[in-house]
């Protein structure tokens, strides 16, 4: 079995580690912190973390909002409180998504109102930059595209308020612990508050049909626009742009994809406002 650096179980005063996870940029293993407390220590070989580093940055101002909780970290390394529990994704794929919406919201609307200081985290309109120029063939995706461009304009105008966010807040991005939800796995943006759950209306995993549904749409463009402080209409429309970026970094334009988009421009057509 992987086993951490010894000098990383030293530096953090770790012990008994068990190897949870391992991709082509970190490990990550459940560790001991202390005499009987179970933590998470994500460990990067390269020596750095990173687009990470964002991500972590963000979830550090976020102690008591719902997120992660962080203890230590090095440019190397990321000690973390452990989650146990299932996610939000995995109630919903058992139990039916439209609670797990609702505990989307409630993690969403704790995080949106911790106003911490959005310094080094990277701009939504540099994450959102390349979908100007970029070129869809499918009908669904070009109409969206023009959805993504009024986006843009409004991040190059300066219309709004910029905000540190989650950045990839989503129901498989939340954990339901004995202690309440919690959030992980950040990107640690900084932008407008009606991106923050653009990428949960594609979500989550496995529940497509759900998704797609205009009534599911609608409904959670109105609670998740009352979240994000604007209209349902603005904040589909983020999540439109949202897909479509998804679809841009797939390089795949899904007949899943092209007919959830069908979907939310018809619902964003149809005089939603409130």
């Amino acid at each position: 079995m992987s086993l951490p650096p010894t000098d990383l179980l030293q530096r953090f005063g770790l012990s008994a580690p068990e190897l949870v996870a391992e991709t082509a940029r970190a490990k990550v293993w459940r560790v001991r912190r202390g005499s009987d407390a179970w933590a998470a220590l994500k460990y990067y070989p390269a020596g750095h973390m990173g687009n990470e580093a964002s991500g972590l940055a963000y979830l550090e101002r976020c102690e008591d909002a719902g997120a992660v909780r962080v203890f230590e970290r090095s440019a190397d390394a990321v000690l973390m409180e452990w989650l146990e529990g299932p996610s939000l994704g995995d109630l919903a794929r058992a139990k039916g998504a439209e609670a797990a919406d609702h505990g989307v919201t409630d993690v969403a609307a704790r995080l949106c109102a911790t106003r911490i200081s959005g310094a080094g985290l990277l701009p939504v309109s540099t994450v959102m930059s390349p979908l100007r120029d970029a070129g869809f063939t499918s009908p669904e995706a070009q109409d969206a595209q023009g959805v993504a461009r009024a986006c843009l304009d409004q991040l190059q105008c300066g219309v709004g308020e910029d905000v540190a966010l989650h950045g990839d807040l989503h129901h498989d991005n939340i954990i339901q612990t004995a202690q309440g939800l919690r959030a992980f796995d950040a990107k640690g943006l900084v932008g407008p508050q009606a991106y923050e759950l653009a990428n949960a209306f594609r979500h989550p995993r496995g529940c497509r049909a759900h998704a797609a549904d205009p009534q599911v749409i609608r409904r959670r463009a109105m609670m998740w626009g009352r979240v994000a402080g604007c209209t349902a209409r603005e904040q589909l429309h983020w999540a439109i742009a949202k897909l479509l970026l998804s679809m841009l970094w797939s390089g795949q334009e899904t007949l899943d994809d092209r007919m959830l988009l069908r979907h939310m421009l018809r619902v964003a057509k149809s005089g939603l406002q409130i």
